[in-house]
């Protein structure tokens, strides 16, 4: 019998809510902030957010140079590149193709996992994945297979966006154990360092003419998918592994069919159902059991 650990499904759930109306947040806000300045906006506020929030609970920085490369490189892979990519990427494709594409991230954490850090390869996890991945072409529709290599660059950059993403958990994976408050604040703290000076080169921030739709995107993203999302992902890489968490991408789809079904008045389809039902055995087989070989040899 499959079983999935119930809080970590749970802190799945809420990432993939908030990362689900992220795309859409997204598009919004490309189109009066320019994706550069727009990922360094909702990096900074996360890091503000954080750092406050850390603070308040009477935590600190630890200035441990080994900690703040690690820092440095999850801040890169986790926030600075993707964000960059997926929001020049979905200024050109549609956001179904996009969230196909990101459905990528689960199978590349996988293999990165078994190569870099001490996630299990087996044949249940893979069979799940490729099931996960069946499920959000059938929810979303193939038709949107059909759009791939029309733009190539676009799709490219979200594809590189989902790994880097399964890169950056890998590296959380290897964080040495600590506050994961303190942990998540360092990590938007150096991928601001980095942002900062981008996004003042490239875009001119000055320049642009910032309306409630932008200041309120801005928001939202930095507070939700950036902020309360590092320190639930932490959590949850520590516990169960990346490729774990990675599986959210198969419920961001899910997610968006909801909206259109409750706020839209969308219809249900039996392509629909059958999707949704076949994300989710897909997640219950490569979630349930050991994710990790030290997970292994406990249960063992």
């Amino acid at each position: 019998m499959l079983k999935v650990p119930a809080r970590e499904l749970l802190v799945l759930l809420v990432l993939a809510l908030m990362w689900s109306l992220s795309f859409t947040v997204i598009k919004v806000g490309v189109e009066y902030v320019p994706p550069v300045t727009l990922a360094a906006l909702r990096i900074i506020i996360g890091a503000i957010v954080l750092w406050a929030w850390m603070r308040l609970r009477g935590g600190r920085l630890h200035f441990n140079a080994r900690l703040w490369w690690m820092f440095f490189l999850i801040g890169v892979f986790g926030n600075v590149f993707p964000f960059i990519l997926i929001n020049w990427g979905e200024m050109r494709i549609s956001s179904g193709l996009a969230a196909t594409l990101i459905s990528l991230m689960p199978l590349s954490a996988l293999l990165l996992g078994s190569i870099f850090s001490d996630e299990i390869l087996n044949l249940r996890r893979i069979l799940g994945i490729f099931l996960g991945l069946g499920g959000v072409v059938v929810l979303i529709g193939p038709q949107e297979l059909l759009a791939l290599g029309d733009d190539i660059f676009p799709q490219l950059a979200v594809t590189v966006g989902a790994v880097c993403y399964a890169i950056a958990g890998i590296l959380i994976r290897k964080l040495p154990s600590g506050n994961r408050m303190e942990n998540g604040a360092g990590i938007l703290i150096s991928a601001s360092i980095i942002m900062i000076p981008a996004s003042l080169l490239v875009d001119a921030p000055w320049t642009i003419e910032y309306n409630w739709s932008a200041i309120l995107s801005s928001l939202y993203l930095g507070i939700f998918p950036t902020a309360i999302a590092t320190i639930l992902l932490i959590e949850v890489i520590a516990k169960r592994g990346v490729t774990f968490l990675s599986l959210n991408n198969y419920l961001i789809p899910a997610m968006g069919v909801l909206w259109g079904v409750l706020f839209l008045d969308e219809k249900t389809t039996p392509s629909i159902l059958i999707g949704l039902v076949v994300i989710l055995t897909g997640i219950a087989m490569a979630g349930s059991g050991p994710a990790t070989k030290k997970d292994e040899i406990e249960n063992s």
